[in-house]
This record gives C-alpha cells, structure tokens and sequence, in this order.
C-alpha cells in the first residue's frame, strides 16, 4: 500500500476520534501517534506526560490512537505533519528526510531544562515548524547513551570485517569503525543475531528486554556514546487551535514530564543493568584513552555529517547544546 493511501485509511480510521484538533479550543481531544508500543520502559513517560496533560479543567484531553502496529515509525512524521494526527511521540531519528535538522537531536548532551533556557529549544523548534509543519513541545532521554551489544568479543574499538545492525543515525559511526552496516527494523535484531545474519547492533541501554535480545547477546561495549531522545511534536494547526490555557497546560505538562523523567532515568538505569547482568550479558570496556577516542569518533563522525547537510543550524545550536568530553 502505497503511503499517501496508507495516511487517508488512517485518517479515516481516526475520524470519529478527533475532537476538533484545531478547529476549537473547547473540549479538544488530541490524537496522539506512538513510535513505540504502548508497554515496556519507553511508553511510561509517555504515559506520564498524557496522564498530567489530561488532569486539567480547561477542555483538553490527549489519547493515544497509533502505536507502530498502525503507522511505521518512519511514516509517523508525516502523519503528525499532515495532521492524521495531532501529537507525535518519536525520535528524531525517524524523520530526517523532513527535518534533517532532527539528525543532530542524539548529540545534544546539555540537560533539556539548560536548551529551553539558552535559545536551543526555541532553534528547534522553528526549523521544526518551518520544515514539518510542527511545534517542538519538548524531548526525553538526557543522559541515556546507546550502546553496541554484540555476540562475539571485541578487544579493542576495532570492528573491521564485523556485520553489525545499524540505522541512519548512527551509520556513519559504525562505518568508522570499520563495521559493516546492515540496516533492518528493530523487530528483526533478534532473528538476525539468532542466524548470524549480524555480529551485533546498537541501542539504548533501555530496551533489549523489550525486544526480546537478552537470550541473543553476549556483551556490551563500554563506553556508550550519543544520547537517546524521543521528541514530542504537535502540529502546527492542532497547536494553534488550542487556546491560551490549552497551550498551557500541554506545555507544562510535558516540562513536569522532563523534570520527573530525571528521576525514572536513575531507577531504569539501574534496573536495566541488573537485567542484563542477570541475563548473562558481560561487559566489554576499553581503556580510559581507547574510551575518549570512541566517543570522540562517534561525535565526530555524525557532527561531520550534520555540519555539512544543515551547517547553519548546526554552527547555531552546537555552541547551546553540545559538550564535548
């Protein structure tokens, strides 16, 4: 099926749910689409955010409508920019052919409370309006670093003549490395390293109980690189048709989600290492120089690629929100 037929079931399907969007301010119900399903350590800030959104008195209610089983992550930005839907939960990883701007979200290491204070927040959100249609209302993940996780030993940061499961946002590192990139869906991780199709991938450190991997993986690479984020996006039009003390509330809530999410990091954190030590997964750490140098080539190798695609608003929100080690 081709996309734009695949939008125009959808924004049937979701018809009879949408609340006005932007054509009222009163009794507004935003549709809200997921990258994610709607279990596992990823959707409970999601939850969270909607829960606090909706305990208000001023006529907004945000609800969940589609989950990856109803649109691919990689369809979903279009989705929230064609108004199909009103919120969209979704890294930005998932739509850098609309906002390639969004590619340079995973190397934003300043605390999300310090981007709305300095100028950063307000940088990416105009490219997001100008581009995708959509306002920027906030993102979640600081300090959660991906990770590569493989079923053979690495000794040294040396991948040459390894296949390894990547997407583009992390490509151009991998490839440094001298890893072979095998680009799948997150679904097939687990077939591919049970068949040997792939060495290993990369992910956060949240998440590989989620998609079943514990049983398939032996290591994880210490140390970890980038940051993980997922961004909260609202259409443009859905966004102005919400009024005064609507815009407010949404707002607010999704700051109090950045402010309470610090403290669910901690606890997930730990409890995803228990998780997988538990499950067998040992631990692979470079020397504290060989560990620099990771990090370093993986900074380098995506602000290369986001500095020659977008350069003026990398040479803007770098400065902001990017702080090398």
């Amino acid at each position: 099926m081709k996309f734009g037929k695949l939008l125009a079931g959808l924004a049937l399907a979701l018809g009879a749910t949408a609340g006005g969007g932007a054509a009222q301010a009163a009794d507004v119900t935003l549709r809200v689409g997921t990258f994610l399903p709607t279990q596992g350590v990823w959707h409970e800030p999601l939850a969270h955010f909607i829960e606090t959104a909706n305990d208000n008195d001023v006529g907004v209610t945000l609800e969940i409508v589609a989950d990856p089983s109803a649109v691919s992550p990689f369809q979903l930005g279009e989705a929230v920019s064609s108004g199909v839907i009103d919120v969209a939960y979704m890294s930005g990883a998932f739509y850098t052919t609309l906002v390639p701007e969004a590619d340079a979200l995973k190397l934003l290491n300043v605390p999300v409370a310090e981007l709305r204070e300095n100028g950063a927040m307000d940088l990416i959100d105009e490219v997001h309006r100008q581009k995708m249609g959509t306002h920027f209302l906030g993102k979640l993940g600081d300090e959660i670093d991906y990770y590569i996780y493989t079923g053979v030993k690495i000794d040294e940061p040396d991948f040459s003549g390894l296949d390894v499961r990547g997407q583009p946002a992390y490509r151009p590192f991998l490839e440094a490395l001298g890893a072979n990139v095998v680009q799948m869906p997150g679904s097939e991780i687990y077939s591919a390293m049970e068949s040997g199709v792939v060495d290993g991938y990369a992910w956060p450190l949240w998440g590989i109980q989620d998609l079943g991997l514990l049983e398939v993986t032996k290591f994880r690479i210490e140390p970890g690189f980038y940051n993980s984020e997922i961004a909260v996006l609202v259409n443009e039009d859905a966004w102005s048709g919400l009024d005064d003390a609507q815009r407010s509330v949404v707002t607010q809530a999704m700051i109090e989600t950045e402010q309470w999410f610090i403290d669910y990091r901690n606890r997930v954190d730990a409890q995803q290492r228990s998780v997988q030590a538990d499950a067998g997964i040992e631990t692979i750490t470079f020397s504290e120089e060989e560990g620099r140098a990771f990090r370093k080539t993986a900074n380098d190798a995506a602000w290369t690629v986001i500095e020659e695609r977008t350069p003026d608003f990398a040479a803007a929100v770098k400065p902001l929100g990017f702080r090398a080690d």
